[in-house]
């Protein structure tokens, strides 16, 4: 019985341990870090919201994007395209710095027979995320070029505090 509270308290130390591992890591040591982004529905698509979730996996970045919805006018299935820009949502660079456009079609949560959000997409970016984070850069979501390619959702990637001036 003794050894068992033993192993307790050395398991209770060791999550104490890891709940205080800062997360303002350098470039070297980020493999795992994820940054979650909040996504605000543009002009066309008020009302609806999206989140990113960026992970860093070394010299790459998984962006995994999930869609409250889209405008009734995007056809179905649902294609969303997916970019990173130089620059803020506000003031995006005028040509995408990173095409993340492997996989656009969205997968679904709904049933079968009615396909609905919320919509998910995967892709990989073929950069750093300690270097996303380092300058503003923004993620922009679009529609499919068959629906005009429109702008769906954007989101600012924080620039990290270790980067910015003191």
């Amino acid at each position: 019985m003794r050894s068992l509270a033993s192993i307790a308290a050395a398991f209770t130390i060791g999550l104490a341990g890891c709940a205080a591992v800062p997360t303002t890591q350098t470039a070297d040591t980020r493999a795992g870090i994820v940054v979650n982004i909040p996504l605000a529905g543009s002009r066309i698509n008020a009302g609806k919201n999206a989140w990113a979730h960026l992970v860093a996996r070394g010299e790459q970045t998984a962006v995994s994007v999930t869609a409250a919805g889209v405008p009734p006018f995007v056809s179905r299935p649902v294609h969303l395209y997916t970019y990173i820009y130089e620059g803020a949502c506000g003031a995006l660079s005028s040509r995408p710095a990173h095409s993340l456009n492997e996989t656009v079609l969205a997968r679904s949560k709904g049933s079968a027979d009615q396909i609905g959000p919320p919509y998910t997409i995967q892709n990989t970016a073929m950069v750093r995320l300690a270097v996303l984070e380092a300058t503003p850069h923004a993620l922009l979501i679009r529609s499919a070029p068959a629906d005009g390619n429109l702008d769906l959702f954007c989101g600012d990637i924080a620039v990290s505090a270790a980067s910015s001036p003191q």
